[in-house]
């Protein structure tokens, strides 16, 4: 199904960055918009009046299957999900805090699972639903200081490779970019860690036209994975390998303020 042939899309956060870009793509271009996002954004909806936007916490299995039932029982489900919501905390720095990690936990990984539960329960339609997620090149190589972030999109990637391969051939394509840093909000901490880490970060980055342009392109393909760029997938997967060789390398072993994380064994406290 070529792109130009998407007849509708929901898209989950999009009040900035990739899913705004992805937003004003879709509708500029008179394909069907069904905006999910946990608040609403009036100068958004102002300037989008032929998107529908539905307020949904995605976070909430039971407001995710309700708005997927309404839709099917509308005739409304789109032909393309792409589920971008997704937010990073500082979460294990001086020491690891809960609260936040559930929080980005229950963002970024069950409010994309919650979309594909009730979607799985659905009969064949006889139309090819892609359902997308955007998954990150720091299931290669994260900070360890953002947890949270780093084990979500693992854990995604690694449910949809399986989904992807137990689904092939069906209505329902499976599928995920790994995404390499696009200067959004979600462009975290830049004030707080080393500056080489930032070069490397700044070197691998997307620019944001240019990531929507690939998501679009690829999201009604029934392609399997999209990494963009590919020079991220190469520095991540350096960093990853200069983790494995040189101990404590991006392994977090000082808090950011530059302190010891815990007193070394037989060493004064």
């Amino acid at each position: 199904m070529p792109a130009k042939h998407v007849k509708s899309v929901l898209i989950t956060g999009t009040t900035s960055g990739l899913g705004r870009g992805l937003l004003e793509h879709y509708a500029g271009r008179g394909v069907k918009v069904i905006s999910v996002n946990r608040r609403r954004v009036a100068e958004l909806e102002a300037s989008h009046p032929a998107v529908h936007f539905a307020c949904v916490d995605v976070r909430s299995a039971t407001a995710v299957e309700e708005l997927i039932g309404a839709l099917a029982a509308s005739g409304e489900l789109p032909d393309v999900f792409i589920l971008n919501a997704g937010i990073n905390r500082l979460d294990n720095d001086a020491a690891f805090d809960l609260p936040a990690y559930r929080d980005v936990v229950e963002t970024n990984l069950y409010g994309v699972l919650n979309f594909v539960a009730p979607l799985t329960r659905l009969p064949p339609a006889g139309v090819d639903r892609h359902v997308v997620a955007i998954s990150s090149v720091v299931t290669y190589a994260g900070n360890p200081r953002g947890l949270g972030y780093q084990t979500s999109k693992r854990a995604l990637t690694g449910c949809f490779d399986v989904w992807s391969r137990m689904y092939e051939g069906t209505d329902l394509v499976f599928k995920q970019v790994i995404l390499g840093p696009v200067p959004t909000s979600i462009y975290t901490m830049r004030d707080k860690l080393p500056g080489w880490m930032f070069r490397i970060k700044n070197l691998a980055s997307a620019s944001l036209p240019g990531a929507v342009g690939a998501v679009a392109r690829f999201a009604p393909t029934r392609r399997k994975k999209l990494i963009y760029p590919w020079r991220a997938f190469a520095l991540f997967g350096a960093m990853r390998l200069g983790g494995a060789i040189v101990p404590g390398f991006l392994q977090g072993r000082r808090t950011l303020d530059g302190r010891p994380r815990r007193a070394r064994r037989n060493e004064p406290a």
